[in-house]
């Protein structure tokens, strides 16, 4: 097959996935051509900084910096107009450039501007590598450097700037903050550390194989975030010695987790009495490290409101049997799961407040009645297909109960417990002071069921 043949030949089939992308956009009542630098950012807002030619993940070159040359591409660059136009003759043109001994030889240039790329000239360039399934693209690059501020992507991208001045890496481009400081902690590296040739390329290798297996389970959350999850769970040296099956059972273990980009989950149980350590001026260096509060239970809203005030961390609470303020006066900044499921990144949590019923309180209830309260969580829980974490104010009744009445647990929770074999079940309403003996952990098969009296640090 001649050079031209075969160009022609390579326009079909990018002309083909180009209007595949587009129908699906379509139904997705998405933008159906590249975006448009000029609709993104006023480039005079922003300062430039040449970078010359540097290797570009092909999937972070997203757009063109103008709408006119927009027009003749799909969203990933392929290229929809008839084969009959002038535009066609010129992309396969290109490509025979690239068939040749020569190849493509002058980089097309672009603008970055907050880690993605839009080709100022080159289009069809840029069109052509990606049909034929480029990783990597040569451009030569100006930086539009936004002005500082505290909008997130902003914070995030200056952050990058200080990682890519040692890694000299685009790859890795994270949804959240703090991820680049800690990727450099997972793999044992100081701060300030200039990366190695070598190094880079381990890493940038290793990712090339997660984002396939990643692509295979159809795990579209951002695929870096998910390597820190995994590198939070593996050791990284494991991780990247993995053969093709044992990648495959990780990723299929942590599914949940991975499709939220959340590997170690690190959280504070309270319940019953405040903790003075937590209601003082340490409680923002304390609770800085963890993802989220949850409360069993029975504690004053100023409390609640002082933690989720301090933390700006989620604040999950269940009401107590001494929480009938909670009804004119609740917590204001948290989040109340009774009698419902919730999903915070990736873990389903169940909430189900209230103690036996001993006396005319407000937030108690027979046997009877947490039966039905259960009842009508059923559709709920079958929609969230598997439960993580249950919320009670009660314990199960015999499972770190007491034998006066007051005390004692829910026998429907048994049953429940058996029924979702959630990983965690914490609980409160039994002091650990009442009984010496008190066990404030028991486990039952695969699950960990916890007494968060005063308060209990977990990571898991």
């Amino acid at each position: 097959m001649d050079v031209s043949t075969e160009a022609y030949g390579q326009y079909h089939y990018a002309l083909k996935a180009g209007r595949k992308n587009v129908r699906k956009r379509r139904r997705q009542n998405l933008s159906i051509h590249p975006a448009v630098l000029e609709d993104v950012v006023n480039i005079s807002e922003c300062s430039k900084q040449k970078l010359g030619d540097i290797d570009v993940p092909a999937h972070l070159i997203v757009g063109t910096s103008t709408r006119a040359r927009a027009l003749a591409f799909s969203s990933d660059f392929m290229p929809i107009l008839k084969d009959s136009t002038e535009f066609s003759a010129k992309w396969c043109q290109v490509c025979r450039y690239h068939l040749s001994d020569a190849g493509i030889n002058e980089s097309p240039t672009a603008y970055e501007y907050l880690g993605k790329f839009y080709i100022l000239e080159g289009n069809k360039r840029v069109s052509v590598l990606k049909s034929y399934g480029a990783y990597q693209i040569m451009l030569n690059v100006t930086r539009l450097l936004p002005p500082k501020s505290s909008r997130p992507e902003i914070l995030r991208y200056y952050e990058f700037l200080d990682f890519y001045k040692n890694s000299q890496l685009y790859q890795f481009q994270f949804s959240k903050s703090g991820q680049y400081s800690r990727l450099q902690e997972l793999l044992d590296m100081e701060e300030g550390h200039i990366w190695t040739r070598a190094e880079r390329i381990n890493l940038t290798g290793f990712m090339v194989r997660l984002d396939a297996h990643l692509d295979k389970y159809r795990i579209s959350y951002n695929h870096c975030d998910c390597l820190i999850a995994l590198m939070e769970l593996y050791d990284y040296d494991v991780l990247i010695n993995m053969k093709d099956k044992e990648l495959d059972k990780a990723i299929l273990d942590n599914k949940t987790r991975l499709m939220h980009g959340k590997g170690l989950y690190r959280v504070i149980c309270i319940s019953d009495e405040e903790d003075m350590i937590l209601y003082s001026d340490r409680a923002r260096s304390i609770l800085k490290d963890f993802d989220f509060i949850i409360s069993c239970g029975d504690l004053k809203p100023e409390y609640l409101e002082f933690l989720v005030t301090v933390s700006n961390k989620p604040l999950y609470y269940v009401k107590g049997n001494h929480d009938d303020r909670y009804a004119n006066d609740p917590p204001g900044g948290c989040i109340c799961i009774d009698d419902d499921v919730i999903e915070h990144e990736g873990l389903k949590i169940m909430g189900l407040g209230g103690s036996i019923r001993y006396s005319n309180a407000r937030y108690q209830y027979t046997e009877l009645q947490m039966e039905r309260r259960i009842r009508k969580l059923r559709r709920k829980i079958r929609n969230a297909k598997d439960i993580d974490i249950v919320v009670t104010h009660a314990p199960i009744k015999g499972y770190g109960d007491l034998k006066d009445y007051a005390h004692q647990g829910f026998a429907c929770f048994e049953k429940l417990l058996n029924d979702l074999h959630p990983r965690f079940w914490f609980y409160g309403h039994v002091h650990m002071s009442y009984e010496h003996k008190l066990q404030r952990v028991i486990e039952h098969k695969n699950t960990r069921i916890i007494n968060c009296y005063g308060k209990y640090l977990i990571e898991f």
